[in-house]
């Protein structure tokens, strides 16, 4: 690795120092109006000679014009770097970025077309004359042009590039071929080619910036556009800027940074700080809780759930996070308590409920982590107060509400029956994973450690833990004990009952349900729904 230049950043406290080198990738990562874009320009600016740099604005022109007519290639290359025909890094500021660096829309696209053909025009003429000096004809070079074709065609296999003297034309592949313009390319596969053609016509050794290497780029390629990128310009140092944390998250080998915020007066100035990956939390979140200003309520489920927008709506005095199971949310609170590092924010975390006793709550309450009043937190739907607040939305009287809602009951006590051994058997299993989990097996030799094992396993009865769970669940169906069956009742399609109790799809009712939750001001709906909800106290606890 060669060392490319020290990067040093103004920043809150001590400044920020950063060795850059060869093959090299960082990440800033910052919510809008952080100064990430400002970052950028004085990066750009900042990095003493002769270190070359060569930033791409978020904001940029995509028109492209593939009839360009190429000058030479020192001239086009010097338009592409500098905006100006000669070599003057002095003039880029007012050529390139007319003396507006953090504002001004990048329109270099036709400098890079022509920067890419002439070099692929002067390659040819190197190659043939070389070739008719030696008389001796061996296999062409790669232009730069080439290998912006292999990244395109290994990034959309369904899409290939044809180069010709003084044009670019596509083709599809497969049964049904059609040959068009590049002119013609979606914004997504125009930005795909606009960041390779970039990437490639750096000079060697560039510290490159990307401002929202994101944008307009499928989700389902960017892993492989960018590391095929890094991957033919390992000789460069990669800076992105961005506000993704998919994004920041896929780039595993970057280090990374979270950009807080940014000051003008009295001079310029970032609260920046280090990500760091110890592995107890994944570093995504870990950027969040970072650039947060908020307690973090980590959730169980994922970002496309309907309880998400519930509990955003529920406790938004914090930034919710989902992080899948419910052992991984107590996971999390436990790692987040464990670092000092991430304490100038609060923590929490709720879950399902899952049978848990009433001891067992207890306990996670005081490690942070909260406990949902049914087995599945769809089924708050289902609890009587929230039921009634919904059909009331849907303009049916009390008699009529208290009708749908005694039906509902009799559906819930019946699926429970029906389904009683089922529900059981998933919550001993639950149990048994619990169980095991708790052991210690701290002993250092296999006799000892065969011993404990015994002895921490003979206390879990399967049988036991199902008939005692069974009867609980059977006495509670046969009282009509309706909250106490949905403590225990693992189901979510029950939320597809709700629905039809009023004559609707399930999709339809979400939808629904989604559009009351960001009314304002507030329907009673919000009211019933955090009547049943835990009141949450972020650790560390003020």
């Amino acid at each position: 690795m060669k060392h490319l230049a020290t990067l040093t950043i103004p920043s809150v406290g001590e400044a920020l120092h950063i060795e850059i080198c060869s093959g090299d990738s960082f990440i800033f990562l910052g919510a809008n109006g952080a100064g990430k874009t400002r970052l950028g320009v004085f990066i750009e600016n900042t990095l003493p000679p002769p270190t070359s740099v060569h930033r791409i604005a978020a904001h940029r022109s995509l028109a492209l014009n593939t009839k360009v007519i190429p000058p030479s290639l020192e001239v086009a290359t010097n338009r592409l770097l500098f905006g100006y025909e000669e070599y003057k890094p002095a003039y880029k500021n007012g050529s390139r970025w007319n003396a507006k660096p953090e504002t001004t829309l990048l329109n270099d696209f036709d400098f890079l077309l022509a920067a890419l053909y002439a070099e692929n025009n002067q390659l040819s003429v190197d190659y043939r004359q070389e070739r008719v000096k030696l008389n001796d004809f061996q296999p062409p070079p790669l232009s730069k042009l080439d290998k912006l074709k292999d990244i395109w065609r290994s990034v959309l296999p369904h899409r290939e590039l044809i180069v010709l003297s003084g044009n670019i034309r596509v083709t599809t592949l497969g049964e049904n071929k059609e040959e068009y313009e590049a002119s013609e390319l979606s914004d997504g596969e125009r930005v795909i080619f606009y960041l390779i053609g970039q990437a490639l016509m750096a000079p060697p050794d560039t510290v490159l910036i990307f401002d929202e290497p994101e944008l307009h780029i499928n989700k389902a390629i960017i892993d492989a556009l960018w590391d095929s990128i890094e991957s033919i310009r390992k000789d460069c140092a990669i800076i992105y800027i961005t506000h993704d944390i998919t994004f920041s998250s896929s780039r595993r080998a970057a280090t990374k940074y979270a950009v807080k915020s940014y000051q003008k007066k009295p001079s310029d100035c970032w609260d920046i700080q280090p990500i760091s990956d110890d592995g107890s939390i994944p570093n995504d979140i870990v950027a969040k809780i970072i650039g947060s200003r908020r307690s973090i309520l980590f959730i169980e489920g994922d970002s496309g759930s309907l309880d998400l927008s519930l509990y955003r709506k529920i406790y938004n005095d914090y930034t919710v996070i989902p992080v899948g199971s419910c052992e991984q949310v107590i996971h999390t609170v436990a790692s987040f308590i464990s670092r000092q590092d991430l304490h100038h924010v609060g923590s929490a975390g709720i879950i399902d409920a899952d049978g848990r006793t009433s001891e067992e709550k207890a306990a996670l309450e005081k490690e942070g982590v909260y406990c949902l009043p049914v087995s599945e937190v769809e089924n708050i739907f289902l609890l009587p107060r929230v039921f009634l607040a919904v059909a009331k939305e849907y303009k049916f009287n009390e008699s009529e509400a208290s009708a749908k809602l005694c039906s509902l009951k009799t559906v819930v006590f019946e699926h429970a029956e029906r389904q009683l051994e089922h529900i059981c058997l998933r919550y001993v299993k639950r149990r048994i994973d619990s169980k095991i989990k708790k052991i210690g097996l701290g002993s250092v030799d296999i006799a000892s450690l065969s011993t404990e094992y015994v002895e921490a396993t003979s206390t879990i009865v399967p049988l036991e833990i199902f008939e005692n769970i069974k009867s609980k669940i059977n006495k509670a169906i046969f009282q009509r004990e309706y909250e106490e069956v949905l403590l225990y009742y693992d189901n979510k399609g029950l939320l597809s009952e709700v629905a039809r109790s009023f004559g609707l799809r399930q999709r339809v009712f979400e939808e629904f349900i989604g559009r009351l939750l960001q009314m304002d001001p507030p329907s009673e709906l919000l009211a019933a729904i955090m009547s049943y909800l835990p009141a949450v106290r972020p650790y560390p606890h003020s």
